[in-house]
């Protein structure tokens, strides 16, 4: 599972500018043996909802070298789905 010390990586956007993220909470697939990481920037989208982002671990050798790639089958993004509904529900209670 992926882990940073503080919660707080950096990406770069896809202008090429560096984004600082927090991590929301990772988990590693049953089905799929990756681990996914769950995210946001702080942004918020149209409706004042904060923006939250998928990836999934390609490389891990450390916090400082993570490389992250696309989610890219529907059944990836529905376990995704799934895993933060359940984090969205443990948060609100």
């Amino acid at each position: 599972m992926y882990e940073s010390t503080d919660g707080v990586f950096v990406i770069q956007g896809a202008d090429g500018k560096d984004v600082t993220c927090q991590l929301l909470f990772s988990f590693e697939s049953e089905n799929t043996g990756k681990v996914y990481i769950v995210y946001t920037d702080g942004s918020e989208d149209e409706n004042g909802e904060l923006n939250v982002f998928a990836s999934a671990v390609e490389e891990y050798i450390n916090d400082e070298d993570v490389t992250f790639t696309a989610i890219t089958t529907p059944d990836e993004w529905a376990e995704v789905d799934e895993k933060l509904n359940e984090y969205l529900s443990e948060e609100r209670e």
